[in-house]
């Protein structure tokens, strides 16, 4: 039923965890597919995901080069990933997130419930995971859930005459058509809600969600953010980008939580 698709590069060196692509297989089922996109890499990433990958035969890794000079670069990546899948329902995460398993009957649900529905998609909550599994500080929304026939890319409203784009409207992986408009997709969970609520949505276990662990570890964020994100930032944007490169620049209000994220 379902494709996911990731993209990847220097997981080594920005310290990923390579036990993801297990998480993904697992959830996919035998009836389902992941599919990785490998940019060229500074590091053994490509060595890695093929020793990881081999024994699980739904997996399949695809090989890119594209420029890290690219403004477009993430997105580009994403969307090679995409465009090989071959399932009807397309699940979009990065290395850094994950679906509980005791989550499938649900996305199936959703699933389900978008083939009969003329949107191309679903707006899932994301909880953010904030230096401890107990604690979270955000709750947002991606379009992970989507149907065939879609692209990642930069959206024409964030587009510069000079190829950059306004990273305040597009980080260069939206959900767009084949004429870079944003995708038809609707929020599972009213856009409104205050954060208690949607906090008390997702404890209940009645609505899909997907659990991002990019800010579990704060000290091995601001390394990335360091290392790999200003300079992108700065790439996408054609100018200086802030990224947090202190640890104290990374501190924000937290909540624990009751959300079965295992």
């Amino acid at each position: 039923m379902f494709s996911i698709y990731s993209s990847a590069f220097n997981l080594t060196k920005g310290g990923f965890n390579y036990a993801a692509v297990k998480q993904f297989s697992d959830f996919v089922g035998e009836d389902g597919e992941v599919v990785i996109a490998v940019n060229t890499s500074e590091d053994d990433t490509a060595d890695r995901l093929w020793k990881e990958s081999e024994s699980l035969k739904n997996i399949r890794l695809i090989f890119t080069d594209f420029s890290y000079e690219d403004p477009d670069l993430d997105g580009k990546i994403k969307n090679a990933a995409l465009q090989e899948t071959t399932n009807d329902f397309k699940i979009g995460l990065d290395l850094d997130e994950y679906i509980p398993l005791w989550q499938l009957p649900i996305w199936q649900s959703m699933a389900a419930s978008l083939q009969w529905s003329a949107l191309d998609g679903f707006f899932i909550p994301t909880v953010d995971l904030h230096g401890s599994e107990d604690k979270i500080s955000t709750i947002k929304a991606k379009w992970y859930l989507h149907k065939a026939g879609l692209f990642r890319g930069t959206v024409n409203f964030a587009k510069n005459p000079d190829g950059t784009h306004d990273i305040s409207k597009s980080d260069s992986c939206e959900l767009i058509d084949k004429d870079g408009n944003l995708a038809n997709a609707e929020f599972i969970m009213p856009r409104h809600n205050s954060f208690d609520e949607s906090l008390a949505l997702l404890e209940s276990g009645n609505v899909p969600f997907v659990v991002h662990t990019g800010y579990l570890d704060l000290q091995r964020r601001i390394k990335l953010n360091k290392e790999f994100w200003e300079k992108q930032w700065s790439v996408e944007g054609g100018k200086p980008a802030y990224v947090a490169k202190d640890i104290k620049d990374l501190d924000k209000p937290t909540v624990s939580h009751k959300i079965r994220i295992r």
